[in-house]
């Protein structure tokens, strides 16, 4: 009998792998490995840059705050649509930081000024002088500075601040054209 070589037992641990071929796929899954790193250092980069960017910039200016005059418009110049004019282009107008809310448009029966004229109700309160709210709205509609009083109303419910009363020279107040 003939003696039997003893296999020696080799664990699939050990074994020698054979190298593996290289084919497209694995090309392609590593190139595309490759470029995601890439694409996620540029992303980090430019993460880094905006960041730096936000705090080396000096504060924004604080915007002011908005303020609402609560308007009403008077028309003592008796003709069909010459508060309506003037109140579109009042609600259109911005001045500063100042937004005009028109509460009331209505007619002026008892008088019929020749000029008109913007009555500050709230401002004089305080310091006896229009306030700016009311001296921007005579400037925007192009009435005199001295045409701006001060002049409290007894019930003021509707919290209105000013009050522009129109008179025979309403046709400067539009817009031209």
């Amino acid at each position: 009998m003939a003696k039997k070589k003893k296999r020696r037992k080799v664990y699939r641990y050990y074994r020698r792998k054979r190298p593996k071929k290289v084919t497209w796929r694995t090309y392609l899954g590593s190139r595309l490995l490759e470029i995601t790193i890439a694409f996620a250092a540029i992303l980090l980069l430019l993460y880094v840059l905006s960041l730096y960017k936000r705090l080396s910039q000096p504060e924004a200016k604080e915007q002011k705050e908005l303020v609402f005059a609560r308007t009403q418009i008077l028309d003592g110049y008796q003709r069909e649509g010459a508060a309506d004019k003037v109140a579109e282009k009042l609600k259109g107008m911005r001045v500063h930081n100042v937004v005009y809310q028109i509460v009331e448009i209505a007619e002026l029966k008892d008088s019929a000024p020749r000029e008109s004229l913007v009555l500050d109700r709230l401002g004089c309160l305080k310091k006896g002088a229009p306030s700016e709210v009311a001296l921007g709205a005579a400037d925007a509609l192009g009435i005199d500075r001295g045409r701006v009083i001060c002049k409290e109303l007894e019930n003021n419910y509707r919290a209105i601040s000013l009050t522009i009363v129109i008179g025979d020279d309403w046709e400067k107040l539009l817009p031209a054209g």
